[in-house]
C-alpha cells in the first residue's frame, strides 16, 4: 500500500462515518460563499513542534519541495496550500508562556508566566511564605523548584507564575460564542480550582491534560510533568476506546464538531485544541514507526531523520487531518476559520530546526519562530505567504477581529501588546501599514538545557531586521535576521552603538512593563571564585560601559 492510500485509510478509521475528501485546489474565496452567522473558530496549537518539522515550512525555508524531506506532514502541508502561511511568526521559548500570551494578548512576562513549571510544590500557597508585592499566591520559586546553586550565577532566578489570574481570556472576550477546550492547559497550577479552563471562560471541556509530558499509549494517560499518576481530567472513555492519545484527541474533536453541526448549527463556536503532540516522551504508533524505520534506509532525504520522532509527528498530522476532514464532511468550511501554530521550537533532544539556530528553551530563531497557518472563509487566498514578523500576543485581537466582536477594552488597555494581523491577510506586504508592530520583546528566566547553549537568564528584542540577545550574566549578541537567519554572524563588535541602544530599550521596557518580582536581581550569594558554568559575570553597568567604549 502506498503512503497516500495508507493515509486515507487511517483517516477513514479515525474520522468515523462519512467520506474523506480533499480540500486541495480550493479557490481564493475558500468555499466561495459567506454566511450571516459569525464564523466558527478552530485554533489548533501543537506542542514542541519546530519550524522545520512541518513540511510546508521546511520546504519554504530550505527552498525545496516536501517530497525531498524525511519528515512527513501531508495533511498540514495540504492545509498550508489552502491557506495563508506566516513565515516569521514568534512565540515563547517554552509552552506555558506561549499559551498565556495567546489567551490574553499580553507579553508573557507581564503576567510572570515565563516558565514551564514542572510541579507546584514551591508556590507560596504550598510553602506558606509571604507573597512579595505584586506577586500571587500561586507563583512559584524556581530556586527551590529546580534546586539551582546560588553561587554560580550573578543574578537570581525570578519568581514565575503557575496560573493565569486577573486577566481576560479569549473565550471571555468572544461574546456570543460557545467556547470549548481540549488538550494541554498548563495555565492552572495543575488543576487548581479557580484556574482551570472551565474557570477561564470555556463552557465545555472535552478533556483536560494540564501539564504535558503525557504518555501516548493506554488509558488512562499518565501525566509525568505534574508529578501525578493520572492526567487531571481526561474525560470519559471513547467507545470504542482509542488507546493512542493523538488519535483520541482527533476523535474527541470530531465528535464535538458533529454535535455542533447537528444540534447547534446556528450558534458560533470557538474550539481551542491544545494538541499534546509532539511533546516527549517520544512514543509513536507501531505502524508509523515501521514506515519511517524503512524510510531511514533510503538516503538523500533532507532534514533531521529520527524515525521515532518522525512517526510521532506523523501521528499528530493524521489526527489534525481527521479534524480538517470532519469540518469538510459536515460542510462547515464556509463558516469556520482554522488557525494552526506551535507553542515553541522543537526539543533538540530529538529534532533540529536547520537552518535556524537552536530549539526549545532558547531565544534563537529555532526556539521561538514557529509555523502559523490561517484559513478563513473569506479573507485568505490559497497559497499566500506573509513574511511580516508578528507574534503570539497577536492571536487574541486577531480572533476578536475575525469574530467581529467589540474588543475596544483590549485596545484601551495599556498592558496589552498584541495587534490584529487580520489586515495582513489582505495586504501580505503590509503596504497600507495597518499592522504597526515592529518591536517584539522576549524573556526567559530559567537556565536553558545544559549542553545546548551557554546563555543563562535571557532576553531579546527583535526590532526591524535586527535582533539583540541579552544574557543577564553580562553579554550581548546582535544579528541581522534578514541577512543571517541562522544567527551565526554576531555584529556587536561592528555595531556596538546599535547593540547599546537596543540593550537599553530592552531592559527599560522590561522594567517598565513587568513586575520586579518576575525579573532577575543581582544575587547577593554570588561567588565569583566559584564554578561559572555560564561564563564570567559582568554587571550591567560594566556591560554598558564596554559597549559605549566600543562605539
Amino acid at each position: 500500500m502506498d503512503r497516500r492510500a495508507f493515509l486515507k485509510n487511517s483517516l477513514v478509521v479515525l474520522a468515523g462515518a462519512g467520506s474523506v475528501s480533499s480540500l486541495a485546489g480550493c479557490s481564493g474565496e475558500f468555499y466561495g460563499r459567506k454566511k450571516s452567522k459569525k464564523p466558527n473558530i478552530v485554533l489548533i496549537m501543537v506542542d514542541d513542534v519546530g519550524y522545520s518539522d512541518i513540511g510546508s515550512f521546511a520546504a519554504h525555508i530550505n527552498n525545496t519541495t516536501t517530497d525531498k524531506l524525511y519528515y512527513e506532514t501531508p495533511r498540514i502541508d495540504e492545509f498550508s496550500r489552502q491557506s495563508t502561511m506566516f513565515t516569521q511568526f514568534y512565540v515563547c521559548t517554552v509552552c506555558a508562556p506561549t499559551r498565556a500570551s495567546l489567551l490574553t494578548g499580553k507579553m508573557n512576562n507581564r503576567m510572570g508566566m515565563w516558565d514551564a513549571y514542572a510541579n507546584v510544590k514551591t508556590t507560596y500557597e504550598k510553602t506558606g511564605k509571604p507573597v512579595p508585592p505584586g506577586g500571587h499566591i500561586l507563583d512559584n520559586q524556581p530556586w527551590l523548584e529546580y534546586k539551582y546553586s546560588h553561587t554560580d550565577r550573578g543574578v537570581s532566578i525570578p519568581d514565575a507564575a503557575t496560573a493565569l489570574h486577573d486577566v481576560k481570556t479569549i473565550p471571555q472576550g468572544l461574546t456570543g460564542y460557545q467556547s470549548a477546550f481540549i488538550g494541554k492547559w498548563h495555565q492552572g497550577s495543575h488543576n487548581h480550582v479557580g484556574y482551570r479552563p472551565q474557570d477561564q471562560g470555556f463552557k465545555q471541556v472535552l478533556a483536560y491534560y494540564d501539564g504535558g509530558g503525557s504518555h501516548y499509549h493506554n488509558w488512562p494517560f499518565r501525566q509525568d510533568a505534574g508529578s501525578q499518576k493520572y492526567w487531571d481530567d481526561p474525560g470519559p472513555k471513547l467507545e470504542p476506546v482509542i488507546n493512542y492519545v493523538s488519535d483520541d484527541v482527533g476523535q474527541r474533536v470530531c465528535n464535538y464538531l458533529t454535535d455542533r453541526s447537528s444540534n447547534h448549527p446556528d450558534e458560533p463556536f470557538f474550539l481551542y485544541v491544545a494538541h499534546p503532540a509532539c511533546h516527549g516522551p517520544i512514543q509513536p504508533r507501531t505502524d508509523d514507526l515501521k514506515y519511517f524505520n524503512a524510510k531511514t534506509k533510503n538516503k538523500g532525504f533532507l532534514g533531521h531523520n529520527d524515525p521515532k520522532y518522525a512517526a510521532l509527528l506523523y501521528g499528530m498530522d493524521r489526527s489534525i487531518g481527521a479534524i480538517l476532514d470532519k469540518i469538510d464532511e459536515l460542510q462547515m468550511g464556509d463558516d469556520t476559520a482554522v488557525i494552526f501554530l506551535s507553542d515553541n521550537g522543537g526539543h533538540l533532544g530529538w529534532t533540529k530546526a536547520t537552518p535556524l539556530r537552536g530549539g526549545k528553551s532558547m531565544l534563537y530563531e529555532g526556539g521561538v519562530r514557529v509555523p502559523l497557518v490561517i484559513r478563513h472563509p473569506s479573507l485568505t487566498t490559497a497559497g499566500d505567504k506573509c513574511d511580516i514578523p508578528a507574534d503570539v500576543s497577536d492571536i487574541y485581537p486577531t480572533l476578536m477581529d475575525i469574530a467581529g466582536v467589540d474588543y475596544s477594552d483590549y485596545k484601551a488597555d495599556a498592558t496589552t501588546d498584541g495587534q490584529s494581523i487580520k489586515p495582513l491577510l489582505e495586504d501580505l506586504a503590509n503596504k497600507k501599514k495597518k499592522y504597526t508592530r515592529d518591536e517584539f520583546y522576549q524573556f526567559y528566566g530559567k537556565m536553558g538545557y545544559k549542553g545546548y547553549h551557554n546563555f543563562a537568564t535571557w532576553a531579546t528584542l527583535r526590532k526591524g531586521d535586527y535582533k539583540l540577545h541579552y544574557d543577564y550574566h553580562g553579554k550581548v549578541e546582535l544579528y541581522n535576521i534578514a541577512e543571517d537567519i541562522g544567527e551565526q554572524n554576531d555584529l556587536t563588535e561592528l555595531n556596538p552603538g546599535l547593540a547599546y541602544d537596543m540593550l537599553i530599550q530592552l531592559t527599560d521596557w522590561l522594567k517598565a512593563n513587568c513586575n520586579e518580582t518576575y525579573l532577575p536581581k543581582p544575587n547577593p550569594k554570588f561567588n565569583p571564585n566559584g564554578p561559572l558554568p555560564f561564563g564570567p559575570y559582568v554587571p550591567f553597568e560594566q556591560l554598558k560601559s564596554s559597549l559605549i567604549n566600543g562605539k
